[in-house]
């Protein structure tokens, strides 16, 4: 390698960890408690590549497609029948970061026109999409669910999309996992939900519980609707 290329190299390293650091920090002072890691990475698509590597694990994969299907299908089932009051009159649901898609058929059963997206499709419930740049229309989904906020390089980003799509008096869910790291493909730490509240501009608190289920170590529901406000 030549000395140019080198020294080029290790100043888009350097300028990527910085952009690290002033982004943990700007994003420390807006969630209050809730803290980004510092993962320098050179690209974008870097970012995406990582995140993949755990969708393609071919173990992972056999276990979510396996033995894991019905187990997960009936626990998200049980989840949404938590939140039922909420979202008996929504129609179409969109999951974010679904994988396999245990969640978005769950819904399904439940009545609901429920798609998945995730960097990874499996189709049918789970169709190719990025959480930072959803590829639907304004006031699109009556519910949205998600339990990947620790995979978001941008949570600010990746929340601004949740509300751009969501519809006036429609539903969003989150599942948390507070003050841990969930594996080494986090992005995110959530040490205090009002963090993540916080990143929202138009939606109100249902419920702010904690929760315990024996199908995955979540153990915070966020039930959030859309008021009226300034469109984003």
């Amino acid at each position: 390698m030549a000395l140019k290329d080198y020294f080029g190299k290790i100043k888009i390293w350097i300028r990527g960890f910085l952009d690290s650091v002033r982004r943990i920090i700007l994003l420390d002072l807006k969630l209050g408690r809730s803290i980004r890691t510092p993962n320098p990475y050179e690209s974008y698509d870097d970012y995406i590549s990582w995140q993949k590597e755990k969708t393609l694990d071919p173990q992972r994969m056999e276990k979510w497609l396996g033995e894991e299907w019905e187990e997960k299908i009936e626990g998200f089932t049980k989840t949404f029948k938590r939140s039922w009051e909420y979202i008996n009159d929504k129609q179409n649901a969109l999951c974010l970061g679904s994988r396999a898609g245990q969640e978005v058929r769950a819904l399904q059963i439940l009545g609901l026109n429920a798609i998945g997206i995730d960097l990874v499709p499996f189709e049918p419930c789970t169709i190719e999409g990025d959480i930072h740049n959803l590829q639907f229309e304004n006031d699109e989904f009556g519910l949205l669910f998600s339990n990947i906020f620790d995979h978001a390089l941008y949570p600010e980003k990746f929340c601004s999309e949740m509300e751009r799509v969501l519809m006036t008096g429609g539903i969003i869910i989150l599942h948390l996992q507070i003050g841990e790291e969930l594996d080494e493909f986090t992005e995110t730490y959530v040490y205090s939900p009002d963090g993540v509240i916080n990143l929202f501009s138009n939606l109100v608190v249902l419920e702010s519980r904690a929760i315990q289920h024996d199908f995955d170590p979540m153990d915070w529901e966020l039930v959030l609707k859309k008021i009226p406000g300034i469109s984003k």
